[in-house]
């Protein structure tokens, strides 16, 4: 199922995490609205059917990139 990663690093100075960037990542399933594997004609006006393909994303993978020896912006 597609989701997204969120990238962040870490303060060990207070153990806060601070957001620096996401991306989207792509399950490539057809019955995912989502997907670009999806198909454009899945649910069209005038195809007589109802699109009832996921559209959700599920929990969003966090990856910490580095950690900084100090606080974080909100600690300073």
């Amino acid at each position: 199922m597609c989701h997204r990663q969120l990238r962040l690093w870490k303060a060990t100075k207070c153990g806060h995490l601070t957001f620096s960037g996401e991306t989207n990542i792509d399950c490539l399933s057809r019955d995912c609205y989502n997907s670009s594997a999806h198909p454009r004609t899945c649910g069209a006006p005038g195809s007589g059917t109802v699109c009832r393909c996921r559209r959700y994303y599920t929990q969003p993978e966090r990856i910490i990139t580095h950690e900084v020896d100090s606080k974080c912006p909100r600690c300073h």
